[in-house]
């Protein structure tokens, strides 16, 4: 913790610096009031400990500075025993703490360690703040993805590399900032790497950097994504797109945990966690030859699945609701669309049904979102008429009379007698269907 001291009186500040020094504080000494304001625009304090008489600026002032620009540094106010009054009124204005002179080394350093505890505190609150905050980002409830979950608990704390299997859309990017929160390197950067947009060419210099003047166009030292995830996370996102030449230089950074600049004659340790991501089924892909089987063995340490959206559509309503709520709050949606919703194949996963909320919103002339303001894709549900998707065709007629007698119902304001004329059919019909399809009357 660093302390700048402020004690005009010269014998006590030396005594006061040593006491703190000794003790393992890095101290800032200083004698005006004035001086130390100027101090603390240049550089940053935990405490500040000041006497309350000061020359230029007095420690009132002082306090009022800081509770005003920089709230964050804790303060102790020093007086003389006749100026209590002085202390409690600073006490008021947002001091942490006081002493009156003369006062011994322990109870200074008792006060100093009371707020340091206090700190630690605080910053335990505001990482568990963020964790939780991030975390209630990872919505779902299904057995398969809370298993997942409970996986990533498990591992995060670990320095072992993990694969990432999931199609596109899925969140996995989500995943990889829960475990790096969760991890004990949360503190270092968490750096990431799209490897289908690295070419041969740019590999090396991109993760390795370069040196100036190591090949054409080098005008300045470039730093690597390795370099600048040291200590951290590297995230090496679509792994599968990596051709085979650029797999063997990624293998020998893992293998011997160092690197070499492009252009550079030292060899760099570094020390990262690599989690790398995949949209197919890695295994198979080395199985081909398309991928190292090495390479494959070092990255798939710890082995999580993402599963996609259409295996799990019990989270689809907590999706959902947290889409309306993220892109137009007070909006809701008919049970017969989240029916519709629930249904879909989703071959965009997550993203592709926020996509659709979104546009929903978007067109949405009221607060109800409606069967007409589905994406056509939807509306169409080609999927149901592949045989391979595992509908039957009466399933797929069955959604195709209810979506339809639904919009027709929308469209007519839920008036059964105009809907039925819009269908050709009779009323007692319509009545029926609307019993068989759970459409309640919502007439208005």
């Amino acid at each position: 913790m660093k302390i700048l001291l402020i004690e005009d009186e010269k014998i006590l500040r030396i005594s006061l610096n040593k006491t703190l020094q000794k003790a393992g504080y890095a101290v800032c000494p200083c004698s005006d009031g004035a001086k130390a304001i100027s101090i603390l625009d240049q550089e940053n304090f935990d405490i500040v400990l000041t006497d309350i008489r000061l020359p230029g600026k007095d420690g009132i002032q002082i306090l009022k500075y800081i509770q005003h620009h920089i709230p964050k540094i804790k303060v102790i106010m020093m007086t003389a025993f006749g100026s209590v009054e002085s202390a409690v009124d600073a006490l008021k204005l947002g001091a942490t703490d006081y002493l009156t002179k003369p006062f011994s080394q322990e109870e200074l350093l008792h006060k100093l360690a009371s707020i340091r505890d206090f700190q630690s505190i605080e910053k335990e609150n505001v990482e568990l703040k963020n964790k939780l905050s991030l975390s209630t980002k990872i919505i779902g409830n299904s057995p398969s993805f809370l298993n997942l979950i409970e996986k990533i608990k498990l591992t995060a704390p670990t320095n072992h590399a993990i694969l990432i299997e999931g199609e596109s859309g899925t969140g996995k990017e989500l995943i990889i900032d829960l475990i790096h929160q969760l991890s004990d390197r949360s503190d270092q950067a968490l750096v990431k790497v799209n490897c289908a947009a690295l070419s041969e060419s740019l590999f090396e210099s991109e993760l390795f950097g370069h040196e100036k003047g190591a090949f054409t166009g080098a005008l300045k030292q470039n730093i690597g994504r390795f370099e600048r995830a040291d200590g951290g996370t590297l995230f090496m996102d679509d792994i599968d797109d990596l051709p085979l030449p650029l797999q063997v230089k990624l293998l020998r950074v893992i293998q011997e945990n160092e690197i070499e600049r492009v252009g550079g004659e030292k060899t760099i340790p570094i020390d990262i966690r690599i989690i790398a991501a995949t949209k197919v089924n890695l295994q198979k892909k080395m199985e081909k030859g398309e991928f190292r089987d090495d390479l494959f063995y070092r990255l798939n340490v710890v082995h999580m699945a993402v599963p996609a959206l259409r295996n799990r559509p019990d989270d689809i309503p907590l999706l959902v609701a947290h889409f309306i709520e993220k892109h137009g709050a007070g909006h809701h949606i008919t049970p017969a669309v989240m029916n519709v919703l629930q249904d879909f194949r989703w071959p965009g996963n997550v993203r592709e049904l926020e996509n659709a909320i979104i546009q929903m919103i978007a067109l949405a002339q009221g607060d109800t979102l409606v069967a007409s303001l589905l994406p056509r894709t939807l509306q169409q549900r080609k999927d149901f008429l592949n045989p391979s998707s595992g509908e039957s065709l009466n399933q797929a007629l069955s959604y195709s009379e209810k979506a339809m007698i639904e919009s027709a119902l929308e469209k007519c304001r839920w008036r059964q007698v105009d809907t039925a004329k819009m269908l050709n059919i009779p009323r007692t019909t319509l009545r029926s269907k609307m019993k068989k399809y759970g459409l309640v009357d919502k007439q208005v």
